[in-house]
This record gives structure tokens, sequence and C-alpha cells, in this order.
């Protein structure tokens, strides 16, 4: 893992209101909420990754392991975010995130806040975030029996490795602490997330197209990582990321 950057991380899957227009809820996302959450002295990065509502499912199928996103459970984004420190951004949360925790249900139905851990992202490429590259985001779903250890080592020294030696352009793989409410409480917003659902880590991949995707994925050493992904994942979900806006970014 010669060159990758370790990160304290959180990344926050989220589906917007079905009782507004698309169009003003991600506007909404991008711009007033986005506003308010830039008070936030402890982020060092926050980009929002809107999914493409159409575009998603493509991810490599293998036996025993589910790509297809089900439409009850479909994403609308994720929010991804590096903090300074996941000990004093605990602390401080409940006084500089009051306004953002309030404001959520202005734009979102539900809320899953994941985070990863002291050091727990992996960053494999320099972190700009090139508006031009075709980026897709991928949630991973842990089989169950499978050690936290075996699944961290999966998406990190397998995947990842693989995937930025194949010629990823931009790459991000996180893998997540167990899912709690505790870690995102906001009024007016679900953040119901069943077992059979719960997504345990992430990718952020990016290519110089969806061509390019296709043939990083389908490199030998990828290729034969994602043949054998059923001795650790159930699913894999994939979505084509619309629109990154890098809300924060402290480089």
């Amino acid at each position: 893992m010669n060159g990758c950057t370790r990160t304290s991380s959180a990344v926050y899957p989220v589906s917007l209101r079905d009782d507004l227009p698309r169009e003003v809820a991600t506007a909404y996302w991008a711009g007033p909420h986005a506003e308010i959450v830039k008070k936030h002295p402890h982020i060092l990065e926050y980009i929002q990754r809107q999914f493409s509502p159409t575009d998603h499912g493509y991810w490599p199928a293998t036996p025993r392991v589910g790509t297809l996103v089900a439409p009850v459970w479909r994403m609308d984004g994720f929010a991804e975010v590096r903090l300074r420190s996941l000990t004093v951004a605990a602390l401080t949360t409940p006084v500089h995130m009051r306004g953002v925790f309030l404001d959520e249900q202005n734009v979102f139905d539900r809320v899953l806040g994941q985070l990863t851990g002291p050091r727990g992202g992996r960053w494999w490429t320099n972190g700009h975030d090139d508006t031009a590259l075709h980026r897709t985001a991928v949630l991973l779903r842990r089989r169950r029996g499978v050690r936290g250890r075996t699944f961290r080592r999966f998406v990190h020294d397998e995947l990842g490795s693989a995937l930025h030696a194949a010629g990823a352009r931009d790459l991000r793989t996180y893998t997540f602490l167990p899912y709690t409410q505790l870690a995102h409480m906001t009024p007016g917003v679900s953040h119901d997330n069943p077992a059979h659902r719960r997504y345990h880590g992430a990718l952020v991949i990016g290519a110089s197209s969806r061509d390019h995707l296709a043939e990083l994925l389908k490199s030998p050493r990828v290729s034969a990582v994602i043949g054998d992904q059923a001795r650790v994942l159930t699913a894999a979900h994939a979505y084509t990321v619309e629109r990154s806006v890098a809300v924060i970014r402290n480089e």
C-alpha cells in the first residue's frame, strides 16, 4: 500500500426527500445546506457526491453477490468527510453541528452516518477533485461471518491496491465502524438502517471516462479480486456520481 494516505473519515449515505423535486433538493444540498456545514471548524474536507438516479447497479456481478440496487433502498448520494480527529469531532459535534442537524430535515428523508474509525480511510491519489473525471461510488456489504479485519484487508489491500495499480485516476477506499444511530441523531430525519440493508465500506473510483472504468474493472488483477469477492461480500452497489461538490477543501 505504498503511497496511500490514511484518513479519519466519515461517509453519510443520504436519501433526498421524495416530496421535493429532485433538482430543488440537490440545489439546496449544494447551496444553503453546504453553507451551514462550512462553519464546522474540525472538518478538513467535505465533498458531496450526488448520484445519478438512473445509472447504477453496474458493478461486475459474481455468484452470491448482489449488484442491482433495490428501488426501496436507492441512495441519492453521500457526503464524504475528512476530520481532523474523530475524538475532537465527537466532543465538539453538539456545539458545531446543531445547525447542520436541524437543517437536514429540509432536504433529506434518510441519513446514515458511517464513521471509519481513526485512520480507517485510504486516499490512493492526491485527493484533488478533478471534475472532468467520471466517478463511481460503490457501497459494499460485508458477508455475515467474515471478520472485520478480513473485510478491511479485502477493501484496502486487495481491491484498493488492485484498482490503484490498474491506473485509477482518483481512488479512495473506506471501511466503517459498526453502525449506530447515535453517530448521527438528527430530528425529522430517518436513521433506520436494517441489518440486511447495512453497508460496511465504500469506494470512490475516478476514471477518465465510463469506458476507462470498464477497462479498469476488466484488468487482470482487478478482475481476479472481483472474481473472489463472494468470499467477503454479499453486495456491491455502484452508482455514477452525477456531480461532486467540494464544499470544504483544506489541503
